[in-house]
């Protein structure tokens, strides 16, 4: 199972928002770069990031600090947020280099572009975010609720080529409250794509619960809120070590 550690930024800083929503917003470092050089450092193998200025506005106003952090760390970045034309799409991979970009909004509003990206990049390329709440898709920043459901827009994405998808049930983001393995493990079967689970993850026991869908095609986690709350065991030990080595000038975490 891969952890994949989250960082979202706004306004060049790093955040936390709860469910989606803008007055729910915790800010947890003024450096998101340090951030990534930290879970660098956790060893992590990929990290994903969260432009949520891009996600509103579509306006890429941290596209110099993002290619700052995919030229450090030395890992896979996969990212998502506003990625609402081929140009982007193509500007992201080619130009900043980043692994895989993940689709939202514009994977519902303009299959064409899913189509494009799949056909120029690969499969291996692109991921389609699955955000949704009581079942319906959300699009626009998670600000607006569709009236399509979720399973059956995966199974579209999957007639159209795509591979992977993540699986975010947006009202347990940032809220440590549990993963939706139902959910996850219905939309694995029915579908048979590969699925990451994002939302909720609070501690090992739901580290353990995802962990047993890998059968079913759920291969990887994406966490944010539980890493940077220090919910796990090991990160005790990580703890201690950057009090020791001061090179990355880290911010304070809880």
């Amino acid at each position: 199972m891969l952890v994949i550690p989250v960082i979202d930024i706004r306004n060049g800083r790093s955040v936390r928002m709860v469910e989606g929503l803008e007055d729910k917003t915790v800010y947890y470092s003024e450096s998101p770069l340090n951030m990534a050089k930290l879970f660098r450092k956790e060893n992590a193998k990929v990290i994903h990031i969260t432009d949520l200025d891009g996600a509103v506005s579509g306006k890429r106003k941290n596209y110099e600090l993002i290619k700052e952090i995919t030229e450090s760390v030395g890992v896979p970045i996969q990212l998502g947020g506003g990625i609402r034309s081929f140009e982007i799409a193509n500007q992201l991979i080619k130009e900043l280099g980043v692994y895989r970009i993940v689709i939202g909004t514009s994977a519902i509003d303009n299959i064409d572009l899913v189509k494009k990206v799949l056909d120029e990049f690969g499969k291996s390329k692109v991921a389609i975010s699955i955000d949704l709440r009581n079942g319906f898709l959300v699009k626009d920043g998670w600000g607006n609720v569709t009236d399509i459901h979720a399973l059956e827009f995966a199974l579209g994405m999957k007639k159209l080529g795509v591979e992977r998808i993540i699986y975010q049930d947006v009202s347990r983001v940032g809220t440590l409250s549990g993963p939706d393995v139902e959910g996850l493990k219905q939309i694995a079967v029915e579908t048979g794509l590969k699925v990451t689970a994002a939302g909720g993850i609070s501690s090992y026991a739901d580290l353990k619960k995802i962990q047993e869908l890998e059968k079913f095609g759920v291969d990887s986690v994406m966490m944010s809120r539980a890493l940077y709350e220090n919910k796990f065991p090991c990160q005790a030990i990580w703890r201690q070590q950057e009090k020791i080595d001061t090179s990355l000038e880290l911010p304070k975490v809880k």
